[in-house]
């Protein structure tokens, strides 16, 4: 009898190294400014330090603006990536395997389609614009806290950091790193606006404001690259926490909070769609506000962290304050005179302005979106969207609730998702339609900065068919985006 054990793939390694030190003879763990694992060996760190080196020296020669990104073995893939001068970072993760063992024959066989460079990729950049989000660069840390000093800060950042990652779970929306924007009316939208314009008015000394109701963005003030991460903070760290320090208040607010995705009990998660922060957006709220990050006199995971975002075309270092009403919610970042926090009058003067005002937004908000919501059917199809130009998502899965299954792509679709995006990188428009082995279509579309990416269960459907399935799509999903036909 045949008997079968899958092993998923999983973070071996992930190092930081500078080349331009270590240079003399037995002085080469110099140049190793963060290892994971820690308790691997100074010899083994330094060869597998080493190896990554040469490699990258010796692809200089064929190609010196983009030398080795990744490198393929049969049990292991490795990602590089050089996000600052001489400096890299490297990430080593497993292949998954299938040990098969069949009369006392044990079999093993390695999967690698399972694993996708660009997801990995998008991965390792990730990590360092995450840390770069709450440390600065690595030569601005250097230069003011040496070379020790940044291996302090990488040390302590990385090794909680890297708990988040599942490699298992990366996918399209990882490489997107998109967001959801929250679609309201001409009148809506310039309201909002206009708070966040007041509030800013008021309080000169925040810099730059974000503002999302549930988790989708209505506003912000951020460049794209400074949203795209901070967004992702958000979304996989700072609300999920907030949500299972506070279940009751949750629940109490939330109709909707045994459907959602987001599980009270779970460590910040760094997977596909990021999972959602708590949504009230079909009920109006009443009571208080306060802050989330940066009351006066909580403890240390309340207190105003500082982050480094791109202001007047240089990185500034503020405070980052996040004020909660309901299901609306204002980031602001603010200007500090040294290491001089704002002070608690400050805080005090800002929660008393936001919260009357804050909170009839976030009523009018959800009036707003139990007026426009449309009743939601049962479809036989999955689909992802993607504007490259303002980073907006949208998909099946992340516009319901429902935990259903069938809203979820599986595995196999993504993959083949993965693939035809990237082949889609080089080219300004196009469209496949595909049949696969499972007998389920998949439709990749391009056109512009626009990416959409259609799977259909109708095993019996012909290419006509599907390409009408299409059609009624993005005139049901996507009246006001335009698709080259």
């Amino acid at each position: 009898m045949a008997t079968s054990y899958v092993k998923e793939s999983e973070l071996l390694s992930f190092f930081v190294y500078d080349t331009r030190l270590g240079l003399k003879e037995g002085t080469e763990e110099q140049k190793i400014l963060y290892y994971h694992p820690d308790n691997e060996s100074v010899n083994k760190k330094v060869r597998n330090v080493g190896l990554c080196e040469a490699l990258v020296n010796f692809t200089k020669t064929f190609n010196p603006d983009r030398p080795c990104q990744a490198v393929h073995t049969d049990r292991k893939r490795q990602v590089f990536l050089e996000p600052e001068p001489e400096i890299w970072t490297v990430m080593t993760v497993s292949i998954p395997w299938v040990e098969q063992v069949n009369n006392g024959e044990r079999t093993v066989q390695y999967i690698q389609d399972y694993v996708q460079d660009e997801v990995l990729e998008t991965a390792l950049q990730r990590s360092y614009s995450m840390f770069k989000l709450f440390h600065g660069s690595y030569t601005d840390v250097c230069n003011q806290a040496g070379q020790e000093g940044l291996r302090a800060r990488l040390q302590r950042f990385y090794s909680r950091y890297l708990q988040t990652i599942d490699v298992d779970k990366l996918d399209i929306f990882s490489i997107f790193q998109g967001m959801q924007f929250l679609p309201l009316d001409k009148y809506m939208y310039l309201k909002a606006h206009c708070f966040v314009n007041l509030v800013e008015t008021t309080y000169r000394n925040i810099q730059r404001t974000v503002f999302l109701y549930g988790d989708q963005l209505v506003w912000s003030g951020l460049g794209q690259e400074d949203i795209q991460i901070f967004y992702q903070y958000l979304l996989t760290w700072l609300f999920p926490n907030w949500a299972s320090e506070n279940p009751a208040l949750v629940a109490s607010l939330n109709p909707l909070s045994q459907h959602s995705s987001l599980s009270l009990s779970s460590p910040p998660i760094s997977s596909s769609l990021p999972a959602s922060h708590p949504s009230i957006a079909l009920t109006n709220v009443t009571g208080p506000g306060g802050f989330i990050l940066g009351q006066p006199g909580t403890g240390d995971q309340r207190k105003s962290p500082w982050v480094y975002v791109t202001v007047d075309g240089l990185l500034q270092g503020c405070k980052l304050f996040v004020f909660n009403v309901g299901s609306a919610t204002m980031c602001f970042f603010v200007k500090s005179l040294g290491k001089n926090s704002p002070s608690a009058d400050f805080c005090k003067k800002l929660g008393t302005f936001l919260n009357p005002r804050l909170s009839q937004i976030s009523r009018e908000i959800a009036d707003f979106i139990a007026k426009s919501k449309t009743p939601s059917t049962e479809q036989l199809y999955k689909y992802v969207y993607f504007n490259e130009m303002n980073l907006a998502v949208k998909s099946s899965r992340s516009s319901r609730r429902s935990p259903s299954p069938s809203h979820h792509i599986s595995p196999e679709a993504m993959r083949i998702i993965i693939d035809l995006n990237r082949e889609y990188n080089e080219l300004d428009e196009g469209e496949t339609i595909m049949r696969t082995l499972s007998d389920f279509w998949v439709v990749c579309r391009k056109s512009g900065h626009r990416r959409f990416f259609v799977i259909l269960t109708q095993k019996n459907a012909n290419f006509a068919e599907i390409n009408e399935e299409v059609r009624k799509l993005c005139q049901r999903e996507f009246t006001n985006i335009f698709f080259l036909d």
